[in-house]
């Protein structure tokens, strides 16, 4: 825009920047198609924006290969396209004197703005990872020029050259006047592969002979094949017509053969061509073969360790390969199943606690042929520290070295809980420590106790540095009891190991009973899975057991007993040089009961006992507490106690099964009343002279203290 003064007026104009190239569609030929004469290429290009002027700015580019990959000539061929809406539809013939060659070729246009475009097939390549990544064509970097293009580097994957082709990936037509021959070889025609519709590959031809199946021969061309020529008939296995044959798009060089029956594990069989196949150009082919075919099938291992699947020893291990062909010396390897830290694993990243990593080999030992046996080999292997290991076996086809038969994990992470793949089995050459109770340390107050030995170390024993793993990898917990005595201060040693009771062959029970006050020794042989004996001596320790203290205050106390005293009797319970001076307890029965104390300081009245059925009055000047022996509850056939209760109100005592409790340890009012039709609850604070009231959802009761209980109907206390 500008002005002028005279005249006086504004001119203005409007220029259009315009930067897309033409683009390019309907390529034929498709790519990688062949054919036996001279082929025509054509595309169709487009510029909606700037157009194209004529014919002159579109061209086919062209480069020709020979068989070997080199290029032999090149060409630029412009004019001659046929207009269409905002563009032109180009045909050209390219032409080349060899009979056998591969052209690459790219169309190319310049719009009005002078935008130049190359057609691009791929815009996305794969990299070495296998992940797809941007290509762009570079138009302005491409050869202009047909010494240029004589330049170009075609050989090699996309990845490899398309700096050489600066992104823009060109279109390939053949032209082939020679007939597909089989191919044999290391890289040819073999026993075993198939078409692995499991791979993410495009060729998804699995050659692992240690996948390899037994009914399947891959024939190898040495140039694709149209699969709509190739037919079972066409083919004979060792002079016998497999029953399918099959040509997939990812690699037309190769044909599976699937056979009516399994080929023997060393086979190298005949495979001819009988019938007629054509190349994707029209060639045909009647015959060709190759007389053996690559062995593409690994030996089949099979090993056992001696003592079954995952077994237990404390010495050396014998393991039996065995093979189904002929195969070189065999190799085992011991490798220790260390802990869940996998992460430590070379080929390991992010696996869960159930995942464990494998140690550098224990042991590794070559097999030797059993004698009298065919292919049966026999290795022992030894390790020196206990814990779980993983065996690895490998053997080499003695037809083809590159078939090695692998049975086991070499590498982790496994899992233990999943891996079928894993042989295992475990080294132990010692016995669990036991834990034995009552113990030396803190011992037991009940001459009646149940001595328990538990050998629950012996299933703990592979922990690495002390610390506990995620999964304990030691599965053998269980040892027999070869001798066990119980020696006391009073008595000659007794053997116990008859009277020894157990569920699970772990934890070990003895009823002993009138045990004194002091050390008893308990000696017990004990024999694990793997065949290790040891004697372990523990001693138990029986103590004197402490008094009850029912904890009083001067006045009114309303108070029970959580237990039975040895000796009920009132005199015993409350002697005569405790101050308190009477003693009342309430049956709802029987109504009251009443003792007082005489000149002399024994009790007289109607309650000449005190025990943990009921609870007491009891009247005192004094802080002074009383000290009652209440033994535990014995085993056997001791009977837990209840407490009945009437319908109204009963004197209801607090008691204790456990035996543990001590006066004033509290416990949940709602538990203990739990099954009873318990409606109101007081008991007294003597120290305040109030009834307080107890919540049955949220309150507590407590030990020593006794309480009125109303019922509304008959029920029973089951502490």
């Amino acid at each position: 825009r500008y002005n002028e003064d005279d005249p006086d007026r504004t001119v203005t104009e409007t220029l259009r920047v315009e930067t897309t190239a033409p683009s390019f569609t309907e390529s034929t030929p498709a790519h990688g198609s062949a054919g036996r004469a001279d082929p025509d290429v054509g595309f169709r290009v487009t510029d909606g924006v700037s157009g194209i002027d004529d014919d002159d700015d579109v061209a086919v580019l062209y480069v020709v290969a020979d068989t070997d990959g080199n290029i032999v000539d090149a060409g630029i061929e412009a004019g001659g396209a046929d207009p269409v809406t905002d563009g032109f539809v180009a045909r050209e013939r390219l032409s080349t004197t060899l009979d056998d060659a591969t052209i690459y070729w790219w169309g190319k246009a310049t719009d009005r703005a002078g935008n130049v475009g190359i057609s691009d097939r791929k815009s996305k390549i794969k990299n070495p990872s296998d992940d797809e990544i941007d290509d762009p064509c570079m138009p302005g970097d491409f050869p202009a020029t047909t010494s240029g293009l004589m330049n170009l580097n075609l050989i090699g994957s996309d990845y490899d050259v398309t700096g050489n082709i600066f992104g823009c990936q060109p279109y390939a037509v053949k032209i082939d006047d020679t007939k597909p021959k089989i191919v044999g070889g290391v890289d040819g025609t073999r026993t075993g592969a198939f078409w692995d519709t499991d791979s993410d590959d495009d060729d998804k031809t699995n050659t692992d002979p240690t996948k390899a199946k037994a009914n399947m021969v891959l024939v190898v061309f040495d140039e694709n094949l149209d699969a709509d020529t190739v037919d079972a008939s066409d083919f004979e296995v060792d002079d016998s017509t497999p029953s399918s044959a099959e040509v997939f798009s990812g690699n037309k060089k190769n044909v599976f053969l699937t056979l009516s029956t399994d080929l023997n594990p060393n086979a190298e069989p005949k495979v001819e061509v009988v019938g007629i196949v054509e190349d994707l150009a029209g060639n045909r082919q009647t015959s060709g073969k190759v007389d053996e075919a690559v062995d593409g099938i690994a030996p089949t291992l099979t090993v056992t360790l001696e003592g079954g699947s995952r077994p237990v020893t404390k010495g050396d291990i014998k393991v039996t390969v065995t093979a189904n062909e002929e195969v070189g010396t065999p190799t085992v390897v011991a490798q220790e199943v260390i802990d869940s830290d996998a992460s430590d694993d070379a080929d390991t990243e992010d696996v869960d606690e159930a995942m464990y990593a494998l140690g550098s080999a224990a042991d590794t030992e070559e097999a030797i042929l059993k004698e009298g046996e065919t292919n049966v080999y026999e290795a022992t292997l030894s390790v020196s520290s206990s814990g779980l290991y993983n065996v690895y076996v490998t053997a080499t086809d003695s037809n083809n070295s590159d078939n090695v038969g692998k049975v086991g994990v070499n590498k982790g992470p496994i899992d233990l809980t999943d891996d079928t793949k894993a042989i295992l089995f475990e080294f132990d050459n010692s016995v669990g420590e036991p834990v034995v109770m009552p113990d030396a340390e803190d011992g037991s107050d009940n001459s009646d106790p149940f001595i328990t030995i538990n050998f629950a170390d012996e299933g703990k024993e592979y922990r690495k540095d002390g610390e506990d793993l995620v999964e304990d990898l030691d599965s053998y917990g269980t040892v027999m009891i070869v001798s066990a005595s119980l020696d006391s201060p009073d008595a000659d040693a007794m053997d116990i190991a008859e009277s020894l009771v157990t569920t699970d062959n772990v934890i070990f029970l003895y009823k002993a009973s009138d045990l004194v006050k002091g050390d008893h020794k308990v000696k017990v042989k004990a024999k694990d899975a793997a065949g290790n004996e040891k004697e372990f001596e523990n001693t138990v320790k029986i103590v004197e057991r402490q008094p009850f203290k029912l904890e009083l205050r001067p006045g009114w106390n309303l108070v029970s007993l959580p237990g039975n005293p040895t000796n009920t009797s009132i005199n015993a319970v409350i002697p005569a040089d405790h101050p308190a001076s009477t003693v009342l307890s309430y049956d709802a029965e029987a109504g009251w009961t009443t003792a007082i104390r005489s000149e002399d300081g024994t009790w007289l009245g109607t309650l000449m006992s005190i025990d943990a059925s009921g609870a007491y009055w009891i009247q005192t000047d004094s802080f002074e507490a009383i000290e009652v022996d209440i033994p535990r509850i014995s085993a056997g056939t001791s009977v837990p106690p209840s407490i009945a209760l009437s319908e109204g109100w009963n004197f209801v005592p607090v008691t204790d099964v456990s035996g543990d409790l001590s006066s004033g340890d509290s416990m949940s009012a709602k538990a203990y009343f739990s099954g009873t039709k318990v409606n109101r609850v007081y008991t007294f604070n003597t120290l305040m002279g109030t009834w307080d009231s107890v919540d049955l959802e949220t309150g507590t009761v407590t030990v020593g203290s006794g309480y009125w209980a109303h019922a509304s109907e008959a029920g029973v206390i089951a502490p």
